[in-house]
């Protein structure tokens, strides 16, 4: 108690001199003052604040994990029972929003992380979560301005320069996000996602996270809008705290006619690793979009000039165009088109598409770095899902013939330099269990192939050439295929709901517009995941999940140690259940409990099995 009245004297002393220079000449002119009468009855006056608002949730988190089979460096603990979500998601979440009266709004986050994780105070602190933001709108005849700052706020711009990773929505909906909002029936987020397939992510699906200044002008002469940011993100962090190091964005945009924009977008990125290093990296982009909206169909059109550099290279420029293509919703048959061409040059982390290039991009930050390390090496991703150094084209398309809804899609895509990285897959199956194991772990497992990121996990595949050691520098090509199905049913005044989606993704050594099912291909990923979803009444739904993956490699990958020297034969199974219970409009109770399997016969060390139980209390206020 001494020790922290000791460390925080200074700050105590600073702040009561500087209310005692503001207040004492104040203070004085009222002690001297001869004509005043002390009176009770006093008008008061208006608050500086003129607006305060709260909201916010309680979730209360129970997870438990019993492992009936183990990697062999397990620590030799099988049973795992954790109150609390295992990331850094909040217990308590208490959103503060202001409006002053000189009309400044200001906000913050204040949050506890689960009070059930020990008696550490640093888990039963309430603590900032994203720092307290300050924001005002100026509103004049040549346009409305606004300028944010503060603590860390979300921001997004084009896809090229500053764009959150979005993809099409095909997902399981059977594992629980924190950021999922409550409904007041149980079965609202499952007829959302049958009706449009949209899924509410929360504020920070598609943007990244800056901290810094923020400035945006719209209602301009001639239709001109402009907004940008300089500051500071995760994804540009120096080693050393305190070093040099930026991102500055800016987007200029004018709306020509009520159908087509045109605009202008610029990203700087710059890191220095140490004040007396000369290391450093930067890189920039500047791009030029064009959206254009009829009746039918919107274009959107992207195409710039990007340059990485280093203190140790320089990569110089390289190209990227993206081009979306869409037809409206309302058209019997809808469909999306997306073509791209993004080199090796064109090096970017903050953008909606994936670096291939350059490993150094990525923050070596001890607890930073790991948790936004995206899959580097020949990424095998699904539809809408770029990637620099690659060029290629995709199709999807909707189609409803009464309660049945189908959705599906193809795409082929190649290497534009060849490469001797290997390969990497994403488990759509199991991913999540196998990142609750390590969390933002990197090259862990019996085979130091595993990579955990954020709820998910991807494994890396070495490719050789015929001699079976030597990395095979080669171009690749990669083709996906997509299709999920959506149907309702009415039983007895009771929806039923069933989603099944089916993916195949192959990487081979030669251009094929069509997945590669034979052993030709490098590398075949295939995974069907299906939800059955009963709703029992408005306030309970029963939910049922089955989900399997095959990863199946030729002897150009990794060979196992099963005495016959075979390549990968991976199977991963999910199989679960659980239960949403509304308890009110504002609160809901969400159960879960799943058996899970993963096994791959050629390397007898990847040999998982056990059950995980999650129960989840969500109460919004």
């Amino acid at each position: 108690m001494y020790n922290a009245s000791v460390k925080h004297a200074p700050i105590f002393l600073t702040v009561l001199t500087l209310v005692c220079i503001h207040w004492f000449p104040q203070l004085c002119a009222q002690g001297n003052s001869s004509g005043g009468i002390f009176t009770s009855n006093v008008v008061p006056e208006k608050s500086p604040a003129s607006s305060i608002e709260f909201s916010g949730f309680y979730r209360f988190h129970l997870y438990g994990r019993n492992q009936h089979e183990t990697f062999p460096n397990n620590s030799g603990k099988t049973l795992a029972l954790v109150a609390g979500d295992l990331y850094r998601e909040p217990m308590l979440m208490l959103k503060l929003k202001g409006l002053s009266r000189d009309r400044i709004r200001f906000s913050t986050d204040f949050m506890i992380n689960s009070i059930y994780k020990g008696s550490s105070q640093t888990n039963q602190s309430l603590t900032l979560d994203l720092g307290l933001n300050f924001e005002t709108t100026v509103l004049t005849d040549y346009g409305r301005f606004r300028l944010r700052s503060g603590g860390v706020a979300w921001y997004r711009q084009s896809r090229l320069t500053v764009w959150g990773n979005r993809s099409l929505n095909r997902m399981s909906l059977f594992e629980r996000r924190p950021q999922t909002a409550v409904d007041a029936e149980a079965g609202q987020r499952y007829e959302r996602y049958y009706a449009n397939g949209l899924i509410d992510e929360g504020v920070r699906y598609g943007s990244r996270a800056f901290q810094g200044v923020f400035l945006e002008g719209t209602k301009l002469p001639l239709n001109f809008s402009f907004k940008g940011v300089i500051g500071k993100s995760n994804f540009n962090r120096s080693i050393v705290e305190g070093n040099d190091n930026f991102t500055a964005c800016a987007r200029l945009q004018n709306e020509l006619t009520d159908s087509l924009k045109i605009s202008y977008n610029f990203l700087q990125s710059f890191r220095r690793e140490s004040p007396v290093s000369a290391n450093f990296q930067q890189y920039s982009i500047s791009t030029g979009e064009v959206v254009y909206r009829s009746k039918n169909w919107i274009a959107q059109l992207e195409a710039g000039w990007g340059r990485f550099a280093n203190s140790q290279y320089d990569l110089g420029g390289g190209e990227a165009v993206l081009l979306n293509l869409r037809t409206n919703k309302d058209l019997r048959m809808p469909l999306t088109l997306q073509l791209y061409r993004i080199s090796p040059q064109f090096v970017n982390v903050t953008g909606n598409f994936l670096n291939t290039t350059v490993l150094e991009v990525f923050p070596n930050v001890a607890g930073v770095g790991a948790t936004i390390r995206t899959p580097y090496q020949g990424p095998m991703v699904g539809l809408q899902s770029p990637a620099n150094n690659r060029q290629g084209a995709s199709m999807n398309f909707e189609w409803s013939a009464g309660r049945l809804k189908l959705n599906a899609g193809m795409g082929c895509f190649a290497e534009i330099d060849s490469t001797n990285n290997g390969l990497t897959y994403l488990h759509n199956v199991n991913g999540q269990m196998l990142a609750r194991l390590y969390l933002f772990g990197q090259s862990w497992g019996p085979y130091n192939a595993l990579n955990s990121n954020y709820r998910g996990t991807y494994e890396e595949v070495n490719v050789f050439e015929a001699d079976g050691t030597t990395p095979a520098r080669m171009r690749k090509f990669y083709s996906v295929a997509e299709v999920q199905a959506k149907w309702k049913s009415g039983f007895e005044r009771r929806n039923v709901y069933v989603f099944a989606l089916g993916r195949v993704n192959t990487c081979q050594p030669k251009f094929n517009a069509a997945p590669v099912l034979k052993d030709d291909a490098l590398l075949r990923q295939y995974s069907t995941e299906v939800d059955v979803c009963f709703e029992w009444n408005s306030k309970a739904l029963l939910v049922m999940n089955y989900g399997v993956e095959r990863i199946l490699g030729n002897q150009r990958t990794d060979l196992g140690d099963s005495g016959q020297y075979l390549a990968r034969n991976q199977t991963s199974r999910l199989m679960g259940w659980g239960m949403d219970l509304s308890l009110s409009e504002r609160a809901t109770l969400f159960l879960r409990h799943a058996h899970y399997r993963y096994v791959d016969p050629n390397f007898l060390e990847n040999n998982l099995s056990g059950t995980e139980s999650t129960l989840e209390i969500k109460v919004m206020f």
